[in-house]
């Protein structure tokens, strides 16, 4: 399938533990309650958001957003409670060539292995189905946690950038990659019947 193809509805992927999966309306308060601690969002870039309302608001900009082959936004959503405890995001799309990383967790669960769960299903997709050449993450130096994620999946640090534009800061930034012809892992992901 092209890369435009990705687009006509939304992929779910199944992990182990997890499904990923489109946002919805009544996964707002979850990704509320997690997105307002400061230590989630430290190192993200952005503020946290101010209420549910603007949870829901952001929900359907990320809609849009993949309804225009912008981005897509998968809510990581356990198998046995189905409640959102983080997302992966690829974004920014240079048809055939590249797309950014990111991705957020919870923190009453971080250090359980998720996100590299997560991200060693959300790559695949990204270099098999989407047929990109490059996914690339930006990471700022005191993210330790994240750069050591990132170096578990296989990605090498390509760099600082100096004072770089980290969503709403300006900061030095760490940039890693991983390119199709260096990627290890698996050929086939499950994606999940809607």
């Amino acid at each position: 399938m092209s890369f435009n193809e990705q687009f006509q509805q939304f992929p779910i992927i199944e992990t182990e533990r997890f499904l990923l999966r489109e946002l919805q309306p009544d996964d707002a308060e979850e990704y509320y309650n997690y997105f307002s601690d400061h230590e989630v969002t430290r190192f993200w870039g952005y503020d946290s958001p101010k209420d549910v309302k603007t949870v829901m608001n952001t929900f359907v900009r990320f809609s849009n957003a993949f309804k225009r082959k912008e981005m897509i936004v998968w809510g990581i959503s356990s198998k046995t409670t189905n409640k959102i405890i983080g997302t992966c995001i690829l974004g920014n799309f240079v048809r055939g060539s590249m797309a950014n990383l990111s991705y957020n967790l919870a923190r009453e669960q971080w250090k359980q292995g998720i996100m590299e769960e997560s991200l060693r299903a959300v790559i695949p997709f990204g270099f098999h189905h989407l047929e990109l050449h490059r996914i690339q993450a930006a990471v700022m130096p005191e993210n330790i946690a994240s750069i050591h994620v990132l170096e578990k999946i296989e990605f090498k640090k390509e760099g600082l950038l100096r004072e770089y534009s980290f969503g709403t800061l300006f900061t030095d930034t760490l940039m890693y990659s991983l390119l199709a012809g260096e990627f290890k892992g698996a050929s086939v992901i499950h994606l999940a019947d809607k």
